[in-house]
């Protein structure tokens, strides 16, 4: 993927001990629904290899709970229960949830669960060439306005939404979170590094230099638009891969703002740094639907976090906590 290439990762283990340690880099694409890399620093292969295998092995545990795709999923079988009905939830499944309602007051509205309704609905729309009728548009923005269900003290549950809902790239910044922490703790484990798509999670001593691509050119050798010096933490990007639609004779790019129903306004590249995963996909979803004014302040309130957002004009709008330029080593310049 174009948005975030590691720089560096595995070169700076040397400085971390006196025996060089061993790299291991893997590559899947059958976890997450999109391209996975995995990449551990440890001291000998067989515990690089371990902390691998842990890490997959949770990312596949949690898609059996969380996945999106998968009708056999613990989320979406909840979601063929009856409207109204109580039912007790696992603990991965309910800490989602939590980080959803977190997000979804947090932002306003901006991000839901269920506003893939209404991106389906443009979707559908474009591919008729005209605008969705502003009735059916009103209808499916009314249905988001409350809270889709409601979690108990007992760890019960209550589902109240009836269209599909989908937890998307919040889930996706858990599950990477969970996969990164458990590799961590392998015997002799002394880095992780887990890209999934357009977002990285990094454990372990040392900052990690991330490209972030311009979102302006297609060129994979183009001067990248920012290099991100990120340690124990997380970064995600969003750009302007995202296909796009003809309505009307205008391009439609998704994601649709949930609390009005209309695309949102055009955010050709957004990249956020967070404490983890999740909050960094939290944020860089919200970016993307509200843009920079809304956005950047929620971010700036938002402890650990940054973010740089670029607009069709062009302009590069940062959070207060935006790494700026500063004394750097020769090939970090000029980048910021």
């Amino acid at each position: 993927m174009r948005g975030v290439t590691f720089i560096g990762l595995l070169g700076a283990a040397r400085r971390l001990g006196t025996r060089p340690p061993y790299r291991l880099r893997g590559q899947y694409t059958r976890l997450l629904d999109t391209a996975l890399e995995v990449q551990i620093v440890a001291a000998t292969r067989a515990q690089a290899e371990q902390a691998e295998h842990d890490a997959l092995s949770e990312l596949e545990r949690l898609g059996r709970v969380l996945g999106d795709t998968d009708p056999q999923s613990e989320w979406r079988r909840w979601q063929v229960h009856p409207e109204g009905t109580s039912l007790p939830l696992s603990l991965d499944l309910t800490a989602v949830l939590r980080l959803a309602d977190h997000w979804r007051v947090r932002s306003g509205g901006a991000l839901h669960p269920g506003a893939g309704v209404l991106s389906d609905l443009w979707r559908h729309a474009a591919h008729a060439g005209r605008e969705p009728p502003l009735q059916e548009v009103q209808r499916l923005t009314s249905a988001l306005q409350g809270p889709p269900w409601t979690l108990h003290a007992d760890g019960r549950a209550t589902l109240h939404a009836r269209a599909p809902l989908v937890l998307g790239a919040l889930a996706r910044g858990y599950m990477v979170d969970r996969a990164a922490a458990v590799a961590s703790r392998a015997a002799g484990v002394r880095r992780v590094a887990i890209r999934a798509g357009e977002a990285l999670r990094v454990l372990g001593p040392g900052p990690v230099t991330v490209a972030v691509a311009d979102p302006f050119t297609a060129m994979d050798n183009a001067p990248c638009l920012a290099r991100v010096r990120l340690q124990g933490g997380a970064l995600a990007v969003r750009g302007a891969a995202r296909p796009a639609y003809a309505v009307a004779e205008a391009p439609f790019r998704p994601p649709v703002d949930p609390r009005t129903g209309c695309p949102a306004p055009q955010v050709p590249g957004l990249t956020v740094i967070a404490p983890d995963g999740a909050t960094a996909e939290a944020l860089a979803t919200v970016l993307g639907v509200v843009g920079a004014r809304s956005g950047l302040a929620l971010v700036d309130q938002t402890p650990g976090c940054a973010a740089l957002l670029v607009t069709p004009d062009g302009q590069r709008h940062r959070s207060r906590a935006w790494p700026r330029r500063s004394s750097r080593p020769r090939d970090d310049q000029g980048y910021w």
